[in-house]
């Protein structure tokens, strides 16, 4: 499983202070971030979807997103701006818009994401959030991609590692709250050296501690650990991703109209090719559900 659950513009109402995002700029083992401007929305227009918004946030007349914005190319804030944009927050700009109403996205700390969900701060999650048993628990999802885990490391991968096995007695560092913290405590008890791992609050301080030597390897999703190795000079993706599953839209439990409401807008997006469109946009589409 993944970091988050269920694979993470005009935005009259952003609640996103600005980031100092290490995979997109303003940082020596960046590469400029130059990619990472020039990707900024899918530019697809949803108001010809004919769905119905859910009654209370029709009212509102705002769509209110919980979303961790720093996780390249999921969800994360474009540089130089305070602007939110990503694959997650395009899909959920697509959705907004459908409804006709003002999407606002609220910059949460994924360790505090279900938390502002369920004490009613956001109307859904979307930020890359993979489906667990655990989580479902205490959330409903509505899954809308696939993806996997990845292993980041220092370009030339000087400590040849090549899988979860190759971590054992080496310094990984991991975003608090995700479900690759749960792989390396499982990787851990096969290990005769353990995994030293070393956690971050935002995914791109995992990738700047591995291009600065400070860490071995870092675990993340795998489409946020390819775009990562782009955007930050010395660093690369080894292996191909593992542990693949759904990341999901996170709903309150007693919430079922907003439910409904979403897959009735994500079977709409599919059968007018904006669900498509937006994926291949971020290069995600090979994790798209049909």
């Amino acid at each position: 499983m993944l970091r988050r659950t269920a694979l993470r513009l005009a935005l009259a109402a952003l609640a996103v202070p600005a980031l100092a995002l290490a995979a997109c700029g303003g940082d020596d083992d960046d590469t400029g971030g130059s990619a990472a401007a020039d990707l900024v929305t899918a530019n697809v227009s949803c108001k010809d979807l004919n769905v119905a918004a859910p009654a209370r946030i029709k009212s509102a007349g705002k769509f209110v997103v919980a979303s961790d914005l720093s996780y390249a190319p999921m969800e994360f804030v474009k540089p130089g701006s305070n602007e939110a944009i990503g694959a997650d927050i395009d899909l959920a700009r697509c959705i907004a818009e459908a409804w006709g109403v003002t999407l606002e996205v609220q910059n949460t700390s994924f360790d505090a994401i279900i938390p502002a969900l369920t004490s009613k701060k956001a109307d859904v999650i979307m930020s890359s959030m993979s489906v667990t048993d655990e989580r479902k628990q205490q959330v409903d999802f509505v899954e809308y991609l696939v993806a996997g885990s990845g292993i980041l490391v220092k370009k030339g991968n000087p400590k040849n590692i090549k899988s979860l096995a190759d971590l054992c007695g080496k310094k990984v560092a991991i975003q608090v709250g995700t479900v690759q913290i749960d792989e390396a405590e499982e990787q851990n008890a096969k290990c005769a050296q353990k995994i030293q791992v070393t956690t971050f609050e935002q995914n791109t301080d995992t990738i700047t501690a591995v291009s600065s030597g400070r860490a071995d390897a870092a675990l993340m999703d795998y489409p946020v650990a390819a775009y990562g190795a782009r955007q930050v000079k010395g660093t690369e993706v080894v292996g191909e991703q593992y542990n693949t599953g759904p990341y999901g839209i996170a709903v309150r439990k007693d919430d079922t109209e907003v439910r409904t409401a979403i897959q009735a807008a994500l079977a709409a997006m599919k059968d007018k090719g904006k669900y498509e469109a937006i994926l291949k946009y971020w290069g995600l589409e090979a994790g798209a559900l049909k």
